[in-house]
């Protein structure tokens, strides 16, 4: 569209020029020009042609010039193709993949972990006696000890955002 009035604009500033200078000078413009006999076109019947043609020119080259500027402001307000791009990209997920396109935002289901299976502590003491396997014929049992073992007495652990004990 804006190529098809720049166009237009042209001619009709072209043709403008041609009017203007085909037009008789009428004298009064700095000593230029004569009086009755300079004109290219004398006679008032072509005189009056060519002052409408002038002023539809004019008109022509006005209109043409206000919607020019209409429509490059709004192409100047539109985003180029380097702002969509950086738009897009902003609004893209970081962790999807190059290339995928961007669906609407789903917050995928909760992964389910399966039950954890609590292995004895083989360091804590037993509260049951371990029943002894039965020992194959024509061997001895293992020695067992008997004495359950004994945890360490815990040590309280000083607190940092406790006061210092003033000393």
């Amino acid at each position: 569209m804006l190529n098809v009035l720049l166009v237009i604009h042209l001619i009709a500033c072209i043709a403008l020029v041609f009017a203007v200078l085909l037009q008789r000078s009428e004298g009064g413009a700095l000593g230029m020009g004569g009086g009755g006999t300079g004109g290219l076109i004398s006679g008032r019947g072509a005189a009056n042609v060519l002052v409408r043609t002038t002023m539809i020119l004019a008109a022509v080259f006005f209109a043409t010039s206000v919607l020019m500027t209409r429509l490059n402001a709004e192409q100047a307000r539109a985003p180029t193709e380097l702002e969509r791009g950086l738009q897009e990209q902003q609004n893209r997920d970081p962790f999807s993949l190059p290339g995928a396109t961007p669906g609407p935002a789903t917050t995928p289901p909760p992964a389910t972990t399966p039950p954890a299976t609590t292995a004895p502590d083989p360091l804590a003491p037993s509260t049951t006696p371990a029943s002894p396997a039965p020992a194959p014929s024509g061997a001895t049992p293992p020695a067992q000890d008997t004495a359950p073992a004994q945890p360490a007495p815990a040590q309280p652990t000083p607190d940092p955002l406790a006061p210092a004990p003033n000393q």
